[in-house]
């Protein structure tokens, strides 16, 4: 789920899943890195806000509970788990985006 989460977005260019896996493995330039370090970011911030979404969703479900019956422990449930993987891959994208710009830090050419 990481992964197909981590290639949700581009940014640029709309490239598909192994293309950013064929990205990630032949960087070489300052360029490349900064380009998978922003798009990193951006599936970080596509994350975060899949996340405020849904704790705004579990939010309506608990302040509505009489319309759930004893199915809103369930949705409850779920909801928590999905904000939690959404936390998870926005922190692992943040993960890979700083990786990515140390890497362009250290090479010596753009």
């Amino acid at each position: 789920m990481l992964f197909a989460a981590l290639t949700a977005c581009t940014t640029g260019k709309d490239l598909k899943p192994h293309d950013w896996a064929l990205e990630v493995q032949n960087a070489e330039t300052r360029e490349a890195h900064n380009r998978l370090a922003e798009h990193y970011e951006e599936i970080a911030k596509t994350m975060d806000a899949d996340a405020t979404e849904e704790r705004a969703m579990l939010n309506k479900y608990i302040g509505s509970p009489h319309k759930y019956g004893k199915q809103i422990l369930d949705i409850k449930a779920q909801s928590q788990a999905m904000i939690h993987d959404f936390e998870l891959a926005a922190a692992e994208s943040r993960k890979m985006a700083a990786y990515h710009r140390q890497l362009a830090n250290a090479q010596s050419k753009p």
